[in-house]
């Protein structure tokens, strides 16, 4: 039986899936809409927001047809090989996210599609399709992510926790979506993208162990047993060596990840204060 030490965790796992894929989307639409509003098209808002809608509407659709093709039956290969294509998915959601994570550089992101949509023939398709494939992406993302959790839920009430935590991000989102609007222009890009990619290297470790696991039980991978190590499914964590290292591979990536950036900012910033570099810049 399942206890609330397993259930909350896939609770935050739900509920924080949802509203960081919603969220990313969220900040699309609304910076799109801010863009072109400023430029004193106003009147093309509406049609962001029908291709945002109707992206929805084709993840859910895309959502269900999964679920169905799939079913309860899912065998041990085909849901390990959804756990490590959500840990590839995530990594590079994650690596994106850093990208964009720089204000000057999601605003230039952002400035890019208006002007692309201001030149097309079409501005209205355009700006419309932009929203579409921005909410549709992270719904495809949303799925993968999603059958990989309910993949790693093997109690009836680590299911219902997910179910709840759909609601809870769905409600989260729609408050987000009411309070992003009126602050666009103040919304913390970099920190925001910060929290969100410490969050995703998480779930990555987590559905990487899961993943391995899935396949060892399958009989795909071979599996070396450790007796010292427990078994902590909602962590991923299996008394294997294979699923410890595939972990432990992962831990060193996305420290480098987060770690690399900051770096390189730590660097610019020394060279910036170096006397000789601020002469160089003056020559």
């Amino acid at each position: 039986m399942a206890t609330t030490a397993t259930i909350i965790p896939y609770f935050l796992y739900s509920s924080g899936i949802l509203f960081r894929e919603g969220l990313e989307a969220l900040l699309v639409i609304i910076a799109l809409v801010a863009a072109v509003r400023q430029a004193g098209r106003g009147t093309r808002a509406r049609d962001i927001y029908i291709g945002a809608l109707l992206a929805v509407m084709c993840s859910i659709v895309l959502a269900w047809a999964v679920q169905k093709m799939l079913g309860d039956n899912t065998s041990d290969t085909l849901e390990g090989a959804f756990q490590l294509l959500a840990v590839v998915t995530l990594f590079y959601v994650s690596s994106w996210i850093t990208a964009k994570g720089q204000a000057k550089q999601w605003k230039n992101f952002i400035g890019a599609q208006v002007e692309a949509a201001r030149r097309s023939t079409g501005p209205s398709l355009a700006l419309g399709l932009t929203a579409f494939l921005a909410v549709m992406r992270e719904g495809a993302e949303t799925i993968v992510f999603f059958q990989a959790l309910t993949a790693g839920a093997t109690e009836a009430a680590e299911r219902h926790a997910i179910f709840i935590g759909l609601v809870a991000g769905t409600l989260a989102l729609a408050l987000a979506f009411v309070g992003l609007r009126k602050v666009a222009s103040m919304i913390p890009i970099g920190p925001v993208f910060s929290v969100t990619s410490v969050l995703l290297y998480g779930l990555a470790v987590v559905f990487a162990g899961q993943g391995i696991a899935s396949l060892q039980e399958s009989g795909v991978i071979g599996a070396t047993f450790l007796s010292r190590v427990p078994t902590i499914p909602m962590l991923g964590v299996y008394p294997t060596i294979q699923t410890l290292i595939a972990q432990g591979i992962l831990l060193v990536l996305a420290i480098l990840a987060l770690a690399l950036p900051l770096l390189k900012r730590i660097r610019l910033a020394a060279h910036g204060s170096s006397p000789s570099y601020k002469i160089r810049q003056a020559g």
